[in-house]
């Protein structure tokens, strides 16, 4: 299909935002070509959204992957260079386009979007990045645009970081390709701020989500960024459309290391998992799964590997055997219950989720608890109430045991066939923290452990590809 066809949907509206006493919200839709007039004051706020929904962010990759110009590259093995250094699994470079007229024809269109929605009267590009198309857009859109440069060009007359003319009182936007630590940005931004228009978010096609949040706030910006996807979305549709695989399938498969990513925003785990993706480590998670929903988290996380959902859920019956349907959509890796919530509630999980891959795993006596705390809740010794909860789960059909390195040696020895989870691992030296019951990589295994939850060890390490390749090869042998 020719892509103007294709794509013509996006060019029949604009939305406008109002900032009046008005129910906040996009105000109405309204054709091209025949603008509104108001002297209201134009507000956009982006609410770090996309301006492509998540299936015209496919349709758009899938064409310019079509184009075979070099627009989209990716490799399996992370090698890919980037100009700020060190290697990534996938590149976005626009600025190919200009080997492929169709190509700059249809990124002016796919940019027309956001800046239709602006309501832009002028936008501002960046060399050299999306020079190939601006004229193309300016065209599209019927706008004329500036360019800013980040310093003047040498062995020019005029020495300006500006070409071309802007007014008094314009809207205005910056377009890019991409955005990482957002320091390219910065020159092009200030020329902006220091003429007398309104300023509009920065457009970009790619969020590369390296932190620019954080360099502007640093040096002050007060900007938002609008982008069409982020990196993991265009990562996300390579791997679901088999372009790229997840892991090396014998890397997972003898990989026994569960990261716990507890207490981390998105993009914070990102910046972690996306580098860990071809370790084949498992990935934990349990307060992030509430706060961005099983249905959107379970997904993004599967892009980087196997997903253990911790919700350790302990309630009655019915009300598990509900969150347990919650996970038929995107099944993950395995998923915790507390043993202490009984065998019926134990089943109820089992039997929603059999014939899925999804693992049920009790959890017996948290690794936090001592011998102290085992007796003033339950007045025995861990080991013992360790025992009667996995008979617990044995009944229930459970697939395996969540215990410590110290029980795990007595209930494989029980259980035999069935998975052992061991929170508590540390490497020698490696402080315990808030753990009490706890022991080493290679005891945890040799004792019986199939898989071990190293969080903090990992996550605090200056490099944790370094550090989990160092654990697998130094302590376990499996390298």
């Amino acid at each position: 299909m020719e892509s103007r066809k294709a794509h013509c949907f996006w060019n029949n509206t604009v939305q406008e935002y109002v900032d009046s006493s008005a129910t906040p919200g996009w105000s109405s839709r309204f054709p091209v070509g025949n603008p509104i007039q108001t002297h209201r004051k134009l507000m956009f706020k982006t609410d770090d959204s996309c301006w492509l929904t998540s299936g015209e962010q496919s349709e758009v990759l899938a064409q310019l992957i079509d184009f075979n110009c070099g627009l989209i590259k990716w490799d399996n093995n992370r090698k890919l260079p980037l100009k700020a250094g060190g290697t990534t699994d996938v590149y976005i470079n626009v600025r190919e386009a200009r080997n492929c007229p169709k190509a700059c024809r249809f990124l002016a269109e796919v940019y027309a979007n956001p800046l239709r929605r602006l309501r832009v009267d002028r936008f501002a590009e960046i060399p050299d990045s999306v020079s190939c198309f601006a004229g193309m857009l300016a065209e599209e859109i019927d706008r004329p645009f500036i360019t800013l440069r980040d310093a003047p060009k040498e062995a020019r007359v005029a020495k300006a970081t500006m070409i071309g003319e802007i007014r008094k009182g314009e809207r205005v936007c910056l377009i890019d390709d991409v955005i990482t630590t957002g320091i390219s940005k910065l020159g092009p931004f200030r020329t902006l701020l220091g003429l007398p228009v309104t300023h509009l978010p920065i457009v970009v096609f790619v969020d590369r989500q390296q932190g620019w949040k954080k360099g502007f706030a640093e040096t002050g910006i007060a900007s938002e960024v609008w982008p069409a996807m982020t990196l993991h979305d265009v990562r996300k549709f390579l791997v679901t459309s088999g372009l790229i695989r997840r892991c090396d399938p014998a890397a997972e498969e003898k990989n026994p290391i569960i990261v716990a990513l507890d207490g981390k925003d998105w993009e914070d785990v990102l910046a972690v998992i996306d580098p860990l993706r071809t370790t084949g480590c498992i990935l934990k998670v349990n307060d992030l799964l509430w706060a961005r929903g099983f249905d959107r988290l379970l997904p993004d996380l599967s892009v980087y590997g196997r997903v253990m959902a911790d919700i350790k859920g302990h309630d009655i019956p019915n009300t598990l055997e509900n969150i347990s349907k919650r996970l038929l959509l995107n099944p993950p890796w395995a998923v915790t219950v507390h043993g202490s919530g009984g065998e019926k509630m134990i089943k109820s999980v089992v039997d929603v989720l059999k014939g899925t891959p999804t693992k049920v795993l009790v959890v017996t006596v948290p690794t936090s608890i001592d011998l102290v705390t085992s007796k003033e809740i339950y007045h025995r010794v861990p080991l013992d109430q360790v025992k009667t909860l996995a008979a617990i789960g044995d009944r229930a059909g459970a697939h395996g045991f969540v215990c410590s390195p110290q029980e795990v040696g007595e209930l494989r020895a029980l259980y035999p066939n069935k998975t052992f989870v061991t929170p508590g691992v540390r490497s020698p030296g490696v402080e315990v923290g808030d753990q009490a019951r706890v022991d080493t990589p290679a005891n945890a295994i040799q004792n019986g452990a199939t898989h071990l939850v190293m969080g903090r060890q990992i996550l605090g390490a200056k490099d944790p590809v370094v550090e989990v390749n160092r654990a697998l090869r130094e302590e376990l042998k499996l390298a």
